[in-house]
């Protein structure tokens, strides 16, 4: 005969709720911890790695406004063409023939410099697989990007003079893109090596959830030990520590910001269904309507109401239609 249950697992039983309660909360507090550690490797990774992005950031910067500089005051210099200069109305031409030259087809990337244009050396990337593209060249390298139906001349005088006007805004960008570079490693340095707030927390629930498990089990008490505290009290003493300590719940994304990756599957099946139902019941509307104004129309025409024709009958009078159609002379 199997031994009866614990009375204390009896159903009803508010120290066996309050078990229950204990090992959800304390589920929450290790999902809460394992983000607190993720949060501590990303910190300890960006903190490693964002002091080289900045002083990457910084050196274009300089470089930027060196070669900004190099073009406002080359602005009228004339363009030279593989170390000699032309007047304007040539170099199209000039330009033109050296493009001309160039291989049509690259096995591998190759970078071939054309000549000076406003200070800085420009030149022509050939790529086996992508257009060319134009280059600007001087403390710091800007590229541009021909279309395929436009590799002329002219195109690539018009690339240069976008790079070469271009230098005031990808300066901005980068000045930009510094400022969120520095601001993130100031975040993480302040976030790194802080302790889980709730470690005490944590770790009084677990011997409190453990020693009213073990008495709801049975267990019963070493020799020597004195006696803990009982059911009842380890249950009071669980609701006052969690009443002490509030979690607050996890910030979640904006709505908006929402992707469809991050819908439930089963919401979103069920969205798609309903969507299509609702377009099926709007097709076969259309298509009772279309049916209906057919009919009338028929309905219409066929105002003597004759007696359908038997399949013998309908064939009989399509051949005699046939027939009476006169042939083409």
């Amino acid at each position: 005969m199997a031994p009866s249950a614990p009375k204390a697992l009896a159903s009803g039983n508010p120290a066996v709720l309050t078990l229950a309660e204990a090992d959800a909360e304390l589920q929450r507090l290790a999902v809460l911890k394992k983000n607190h550690l993720d949060e501590q490797f990303v910190a300890r990774r960006s903190v490693r790695d964002l002091p080289a992005t900045i002083a990457g950031l910084s050196d274009r910067l300089s470089k930027l406004s060196a070669d900004d500089a190099t073009a406002k005051t080359h602005a009228t210099d004339p363009i030279a063409i593989g170390g000699r200069t032309y007047p304007l109305e040539d170099v199209p031409d000039i330009l033109g023939g050296r493009l001309n030259a160039l291989p049509k087809n690259v096995r591998e990337t190759a970078r071939i410099p054309l000549g000076s244009y406003r200070g800085l050396g420009f030149g022509i990337v050939l790529h086996s697989q992508f257009a060319p593209e134009v280059y600007l060249e001087g403390s710091t390298a800007r590229m541009a990007t021909l279309s395929r139906d436009h590799q002329g001349p002219r195109a690539v005088l018009n690339a240069l003079e976008r790079l070469a006007g271009g230098y005031g805004s990808e300066w901005d960008r980068v000045q930009r893109d510094l400022g969120i570079a520095q601001s993130q490693l100031r975040d993480y340095q302040a976030r790194l090596g802080k302790p889980f707030p709730h470690d005490v927390y944590l770790a009084e629930l677990t011997t409190l959830r453990d020693q009213l498990k073990a008495g709801l089990s049975g267990t019963t008490q070493e020799p020597g030990k004195p006696e803990g505290p009982s059911v009842s009290e380890l249950s009071e003493q669980i609701k006052a520590i969690k009443a002490a300590n509030t979690i607050e719940a996890t910030p979640q994304r904006d709505r908006h910001k929402h992707s469809s990756a991050e819908e439930p599957i089963t919401a979103r099946i069920r969205r798609r269904t309903e969507a299509v139902t609702a377009s099926d019941i709007v097709t076969e509307a259309d298509v009772a309507a279309e049916s209906d104004r057919a009919s009338m129309q028929v309905l219409t025409q066929n105002s003597s109401l004759d007696p359908p024709k038997t399949f013998q009958e309908r064939i009989f009078l399509e051949r005699q239609r046939r027939d009476d159609v006169p042939s083409p002379p």
